[in-house]
């Protein structure tokens, strides 16, 4: 496994652990919106740069409509969640893989000389 994968790996545990953690604070105060939110995006269907986008425009639609369910004791947590989303989001080429990795390098032919 290279490191790049590697590093991809533990972005998204991270980003996972935080989404975690604001679904168990959000269901124990029974915050539904910021619930509703968060379920709308997470979990994540796949490691794609769409589904971590699509997560931020949540979270940030959500801080748009209800700035206090952002506040408080979920403040470390979303710092957390939002350092993952900018590292994936604003650096995807780090994390994009070769969608055919053993094909052969393409040869430019010339025709007619």
């Amino acid at each position: 496994m290279s490191g790049h994968s590697e590093n991809h790996e533990r972005v998204f545990e991270r980003l996972n652990a935080a989404c975690q953690h604001l679904f168990e604070s959000w269901c124990e105060s029974r915050s539904v919106v910021p619930l509703g939110y968060l379920l709308h995006s997470w979990p994540l269907p796949d490691k794609g740069h769409a589904s971590v986008k699509r997560l931020a425009d949540g979270l940030r639609e959500l801080g748009r409509s209800d700035p206090d369910a952002l506040g408080g004791r979920i403040w470390p947590v979303l710092c957390e969640l939002v350092s993952c989303i900018d590292e994936i989001v604003l650096y995807p080429r780090i994390y994009l893989q070769k969608a055919v990795a053993d094909a052969p390098p393409v040869v430019r032919v010339l025709y007619g000389i």
